[in-house]
């Protein structure tokens, strides 16, 4: 039972630094959360967990609350909530040899504004592309691959080109589309 506290622990502590981590490049605000007008520095208002990939979606309280995630299967997500509506979620899809994070800002109809996406793996390199949605798709401003240690932009990995379908964000267009919406009428 400790050795579950102090795991449970640890999940809770990694799962906040990946919220600082997925939501900022560790150099101020992402444009992405600019444009949300919310501060990733804040705490978010809300929590939603998938934690193994087959119980679905819950909310709970507080980060602490979320149950450890399955690795390749579980899901995380955090919600700001800025002005005039807007809202920025943070999704986190951890797996055993890369965790993928992304921001989404809505708009007070629901629509997908703008996207973050980063992808950092146990190799020591990540990817990441940030920009504004237009026409259904990101019109990428930023798209670099990065040494996850110094965070300094690096050449494409050849291994990179094996995990075509890890480089590419899933694109929410709409907040209905949420695995998590049914969640969010709720409050």
């Amino acid at each position: 039972m400790y050795l579950f506290a102090i795991l449970h622990h640890l999940t809770s502590a990694f799962i906040l630094a990946s919220i600082t981590v997925g939501a900022s490049s560790g150099t101020g605000q992402s444009a992405t959360a600019q444009r949300c007008g919310v501060d990733l520095e804040k705490p978010a208002q809300r929590f939603f967990a998938n934690p193994d990939g087959k119980q679905g979606w819950h909310e709970y309280r507080s980060v602490r609350e979320v149950p450890e995630l399955a690795n390749d299967a579980g899901d995380f997500a955090a919600l700001w909530e800025g002005p005039d509506g807007k809202f920025l979620v943070l999704m986190e899809e951890p797996g055993e040899d890369f965790a993928a994070y992304t921001d989404y800002c809505f708009d007070r109809k629901g629509r997908l504004l703008q996207l973050r996406f980063e992808l950092r793996t146990a190799w020591g390199w990540g990817f990441r592309e940030e920009g504004p949605i237009l026409k259904g798709a990101v019109a990428v401003q930023v798209s670099e691959f990065f040494d996850t240690k110094t965070e300094q932009p690096i050449q494409r990995p050849e291994v990179a080109d094996e995990l075509p379908d890890a480089l590419k964000p899933r694109l929410f267009l709409h907040r209905e589309q949420l695995p998590f919406f049914n969640l969010l009428s709720r409050r």
